[in-house]
């Protein structure tokens, strides 16, 4: 055996962990918990990107919830294990810290009472990100997305709107 086909190996190795780290996709852990359909509730990691695709700054747990992917990859924080959450399952994120753009904590807050499906009752607040002509609560709930961000006292809860059975306006 050639000592430089040694060195040749070991370089060879070496460039397949370099191009391995250049590939790989830097996320930040972000806790949340999951109230899942069926009631029960899961602590868990999201993996999200120090930067966003639809807006400046860093990804938030809302965009990754909106992106139109199916099933999210999260981290259980009591066991370790990572596995795939599926979205349409999930009725609530519960966060303790807010996890808002700062142009959307700009916008005109409106108090809701809002009642889900299991018949838990919130009063929360969310921020209007619409034109004047479009800032009702009903144009709020009819144009956005999927899951909205509502805002409370003591935590902030990212509802899934399939969950939400009425919203009154206080």
């Amino acid at each position: 055996m050639n000592p430089n086909d040694d060195l040749s190996e070991l370089e060879r190795q070496q460039c397949i962990l370099e191009e391995e780290h250049r590939m790989k996709v830097e996320k930040n852990k972000h806790r949340a918990t999951v109230l899942r359909s069926d009631g029960l509730k899961l602590d868990v990691n999201f993996y999200l990107s120090p930067y966003a695709n639809e807006h400046s700054g860093k990804e938030l747990i809302l965009d990754i919830l909106n992106s139109g992917s199916a099933f999210l990859p999260v981290e259980d924080t009591n066991t370790g294990a990572i596995f795939f959450i599926n979205t349409d399952n999930i009725m609530y994120l519960e966060i303790a810290e807010r996890d808002l753009e700062e142009e959307t904590l700009l916008s005109r807050e409106k108090r809701v009472q809002v009642e889900l499906t299991n018949h838990e009752t919130l009063e929360m607040s969310f921020f209007i990100e619409m034109p004047e002509e479009r800032s009702r609560v009903s144009d709020y709930l009819n144009f956005t997305p999927r899951f909205i961000y509502l805002c409370g006292k003591e935590k902030d809860l990212i509802v899934n709107k399939t969950y939400v059975f009425s919203v009154k306006d206080l």
